[in-house]
């Protein structure tokens, strides 16, 4: 399992997101401790990417961009239990 925490800060908000990834899905715990998924069979580049790459990500105010695998998640995206 990889993980990952990023602090994006704009003028109007900070985002302080934690991603991590397992065999089949990516994860998301969000601003209020809820955790997210999405399955890594819709996202071929994240589900074939190694661990280094899917590690090289940013976040933006609308989700998480990695570009050297030209893909992109926006965070309403995922699945909260």
């Amino acid at each position: 399992m990889l993980a990952g925490k990023n602090i994006l800060k704009t003028k109007t908000m900070e985002i302080n997101y934690k991603i991590w990834f397992d065999a089949d899905n990516i994860y998301l715990q969000n601003n209020k401790g809820k955790i997210g998924y999405l399955s890594l069979a819709d996202y071929k580049p994240l589900l074939n990417a190694s661990n280094e790459e899917r590690n090289r990500y940013e976040f933006s105010p609308f989700g998480i961009h990695w570009a050297k695998l030209d893909e992109d998640l926006c965070f309403d995206g995922f699945i909260y239990n």
